[in-house]
């Protein structure tokens, strides 16, 4: 059997963003290949697709994603074939103040997934073991893909604010909701988000601290109005250039602006087993609309969108006993060429056990006879290649090429 070599990305080339045929990337020492179940949409993407953000040329965008493990590289990880996980994009340098003292998500000569290499719009993507966290099992692929951002609004613990002091989460979008309930669950009662009415103006010097969740000018002279004299403003966004800020009012306040980058990733994944976030998620869209979701005037505002392979299954919980210990399909199976069927995976050859395979059985009268319990998609585990294929017609040698 030959090995597959190639897989679909979503590629940024010059000023072109094309989904497109590219090499299946090899796990070097120390890295993982992990087949991409699904990846969240952001700001980020969106600006490294407009070039607005600079970025590697070419380059597979996205880099918020969970997934499987379909291939450990050469070295012990602690990680086998089949473990889900999910995956830090910021990929620390090792060497610096932060990644020595035990903060490598805070590492600031970071590289980023998706903007500085390859990321999680694609079928495949090898990352090193070092930012691959295993996710637990009572989490969604939604959830895994989400950690990243929560990661983000968790840092906001990290500045120098107390309970007690009267804040605002600044921004009507998903960011500031979940910066909101972040807070609310580390016991700040006292914490508004807004403005959620432009003609009802936030009072001035109202409050003790500021969460910035839009980073533009107009935003930061609101801010700056509100806050109370000798207040705290927290950065949090990673814009794609420089923002302006008034600083002579600043100034004459005495604000304290205070930046904060990213909790760790093992505090973000207990805070999702713990918390429900799922009502701020969106659709999971196939990888082939990326254009239309990357084009949506929301992204990053309202509800958080995915991108998959093959979304089928990708924001579901393991709820079915089936999953557990699955295994992803072998680099050198051969897909499924058969005219009344479409396979979401790539499937051993006629004969063979497949282990793994996401079905979908397009023709009814297939679905029906082969798998009589299951809806359209579903995961069939473990039967005969052969059993599979029989729907009564075309030479089984044919499906395969």
């Amino acid at each position: 059997m030959r090995r597959v070599t190639e897989m679909w990305a979503v590629v940024k080339q010059g000023p072109s963003v094309q989904r497109r045929r590219v090499p299946m990337p090899e796990p070097r020492p120390g890295e993982l290949l992990i087949r991409v179940a699904v990846a969240g949409v952001c700001r980020t993407d969106v600006y490294v697709a407009q070039g607005r953000l600079s970025s590697a040329d070419p380059l597979i965008l996205g880099h918020e994603l969970a997934g499987v493990v379909a291939e450990p590289g050469p070295g012990d990880h602690g990680f086998a074939a089949g473990n889900r996980v999910a995956v830090m994009p910021a990929i620390p340098c090792g060497t610096c103040l932060r990644c020595t003292s035990g903060m490598p998500e805070c590492c600031p000569h970071h590289e980023f997934l998706g903007v500085g290499r390859h990321g999680a719009f694609a079928e495949y993507m090898a990352v090193p073991a070092q930012v691959v966290h295993h996710l637990p099992e009572t989490l969604s692929f939604r959830e895994g893909a989400y950690t990243e951002p929560v990661c983000a609004s968790l840092a906001v613990l990290k500045a120098q604010i107390r309970p007690g002091d009267r804040g605002l989460v600044f921004g009507d979008n998903r960011i500031a909701e979940l910066t909101r309930r972040v807070l609310r669950v580390a016991g700040f009662s006292e914490i508004e988000k807004g403005p959620t009415d432009p003609s009802a103006p936030l009072e001035t010097d109202a409050y003790d601290f500021v969460i910035e969740t839009q980073p533009i000018e107009p935003a930061f002279d609101d801010i700056i109005r509100v806050l109370r004299p000798g207040g705290r403003i927290i950065l949090k966004s990673r814009p794609p250039a420089p923002v302006a800020i008034d600083l002579a009012a600043a100034v004459r306040k005495e604000v304290t602006f205070e930046a904060v980058s990213y909790a760790t990733f093992a505090e973000s994944l207990d805070f999702l087993t713990r918390h429900d976030v799922a009502d701020l998620f969106g659709e999971v869209h196939p990888l082939e609309d990326f254009a239309t979701v990357l084009a949506a005037d929301d992204v990053g505002e309202d509800l958080k969108r995915f991108l998959a392979p093959d979304p089928v299954d990708a924001g579901g919980r393991r709820r079915d006993s089936r999953r557990t210990g699955a295994r992803p399909p072998s680099l050198t199976d051969r897909r499924c060429r058969h005219p009344r069927l479409a396979w979401g995976e790539t499937v051993l050859g006629h004969g063979a056990t497949v282990e793994w395979a996401l079905v979908r059985a397009v023709h009814p009268a297939a679905g029906e006879k082969h798998f009589p319990s299951v809806e359209k998609a579903e995961l069939a585990h473990s039967f005969q290649a052969h059993d599979a294929f029989d729907v009564g017609a075309a030479n089984h040698n044919e499906c395969f090429r």
